[in-house]
């Protein structure tokens, strides 16, 4: 895994301890996460709604293949808005770590 990887397993365990390995608990937060993406990045209610809608009738890829789908697409609004996508990941983690510190504090 990567340093960042490495950093964000650990926050989550400390931070959120039963539920790291809480797969619908995961689902949920990607979900919220990517669709909270998709209308920063001004994506519409009609848009997501069509592809909602569509017929899923096809296997499911494997996430390791989706995973680096996605890793794509985030490099590339990534570059459109002119962010690090690791940094940005970095001091998302680091608010999160010293927000869970003042709360212990």
């Amino acid at each position: 895994m990567s340093v960042f990887q490495n950093k964000a397993v650990r926050l989550m365990a400390a931070c959120e301890a039963g539920s790291l390995n809480d797969l619908a608990e995961r689902r949920r937060k990607l979900l919220l996460s990517a669709l909270e993406l998709y209308r920063a990045i001004g994506g519409s209610f009609e848009q997501l709604e069509a592809v909602i809608m569509r017929d899923e009738a096809e296997i499911p890829r494997r996430v390791d293949v989706v995973l680096g789908d996605l890793m794509s697409e985030l490099a590339a609004i990534g570059y459109v808005y002119d962010l690090d996508i690791m940094q940005a990941a970095h001091n998302t983690l680091d608010s999160r770590r010293q927000e869970a510190a003042d709360l212990a504090g």
